[in-house]
């Protein structure tokens, strides 16, 4: 099985900048939530959803995925933005806030 070390070793790599930028993306829906609570913006833009949803699934075809894989992880990275940016908005006090 040492000779599927090295690919593993990517595959590993890989995995840590996946959820970097995961988490560099909820970092951003953190300050997107804020500044909506800030600002009286409701916390779901339906449009916005539509565009994100759909440009989930070009990035797919353009990284040859099936679109049901793009539109699963479309499902998950979104719902959980959303729950993130609904705590910030619905709490009295944002800052504390993961």
């Amino acid at each position: 099985m040492d000779q599927l070390r090295p690919f593993r070793d990517r595959i590993d790599d890989l995995d840590e900048r996946i959820l970097a930028l995961l988490g560099e993306r909820f970092d951003v829906c953190r300050e997107v939530a804020r500044f909506k609570k800030a600002n009286g913006i409701p916390m779901m833009q339906p449009e916005r959803n539509d565009e994100v949803r759909a440009h989930f699934v070009e990035l797919g075809e353009r990284h040859r995925f099936p679109d049901d894989f793009a539109l699963a992880l479309f499902d998950v990275v979104v719902d959980w933005s959303c729950r993130l940016e609904d705590s910030i908005i619905g709490s009295r006090d944002a800052e504390t806030l993961p």
